[in-house]
């Protein structure tokens, strides 16, 4: 309805056509109007919003043995669990957490294979951990690298699939033949890369100002590792080899100078407290026989900055 000029209220005139196709054209340019990009998914490296202590599980029956062990229908065989040493070294991997890095953690996620499951199990009761706060990761995304017919094979083999790695970011071990999908039974390191990238979009996007444990094993750890601080993938093994029981904290959560990343802006290992924004320094912790060091990146290599100690874990196997 709508009012005259002498006051009476008669029915609305209805739209012109030429008014109904253009009200209709407006509708449907703002309808099918260019999506903005979604973000969702991390891409790193970049600033976090949380902090991640990566844990490697405590020795195993699997280093015993000297066995290569990654394959997922053998997680839950309590035959390879953790030995009375690996136990140990997940309690010294406790004391270095909450006296030398200061920290109780808010949430402990940890891959479900035995070695890992029962380590987080130690982490989770000596640092007082609510046991809601622990979160067995089911996807896979924890696992260990997929090690395809080295499986079940002597641990020497890793040093194969090491020196690929070096020559190319996506070679892999060989397929399992008897595998129904053998390409999904090997990995490689843009494989581990992926599964980086998902792990920390799902985190980001479900905490923030969280410390988090991720309890895992030897290349993933690695490899996760690389991918947050942008280093070259193929030297994972190189540049960040994780011992049984090695603690990390990956401390990426400083803004960027001036809008923009700097090499320095990523603190990458680091212990709390410390800042190296606007510094040449990183301060590294590590929970490998207590060590702490500090390095100085313009006395290294651009190549090699922001990697940390390039250190070997001769013989460890996982």
């Amino acid at each position: 309805m709508e009012q005259s000029e002498n006051g009476l209220w008669l029915p609305k005139r209805e739209l012109s056509r030429r008014n109904l196709i253009s009200g209709s054209a407006a509708l449907t340019a703002a309808l099918i109007a260019k999506p903005q990009e979604a973000k969702a998914l991390v891409i790193l490296p970049q600033r976090l919003h949380n902090r991640y202590i990566l844990v490697r599980h405590g020795e195993s029956e699997a280093h015993l043995r000297n066995v290569i062990q990654s394959n997922p229908a053998k997680k839950y065989d309590i035959f390879w669990s953790l030995t009375d040493e690996g136990r140990e070294q997940t309690r010294q991997a406790v004391r270095f957490i909450e006296d030398d890095l200061d920290i109780a953690p808010n949430w402990i996620y940890t891959s479900n294979f035995q070695r890992a499951f029962q380590s987080a199990l130690i982490l989770r009761q000596d640092t007082y951990t609510q046991f809601s706060n622990l979160r067995t990761e089911f996807s896979g995304l924890l696992d260990p690298r997929k090690m395809g017919a080295y499986d079940g094979q002597d641990a020497s083999l890793q040093e194969d699939v090491w020196a690929n790695d070096l020559l190319d970011d996506r070679s892999s071990p060989p397929p399992t033949p008897s595998s129904q999908e053998p390409t999904a039974s090997k990995e490689s390191c843009i494989d581990l890369y992926r599964r980086a990238q998902e792990c920390f979009s799902r985190l980001e996007g479900s905490y923030f100002g969280a410390d988090i444990v991720l309890v895992s094993h030897q290349d993933t750890l690695s490899l996760f590792t690389a991918a947050l601080l942008g280093t070259d993938l193929r030297r994972h093994h190189l540049d960040f080899p994780f011992a049984h029981g090695q603690v990390r904290l990956i401390d990426m959560t400083a803004a960027p100078k001036k809008g923009e990343y700097d090499e320095k802006d990523f603190r990458g290992t680091s212990a709390i407290g410390t800042t190296a924004i606007g510094t040449s320094a990183i301060l590294v912790s590590d929970r490998d026989n207590g060590a702490k060091w500090d390095i100085d990146t313009d006395s290294l290599p651009a190549s090699q900055r922001r990697l940390g100690r390039n250190r070997r874990c001769e013989g460890e196997n996982d």
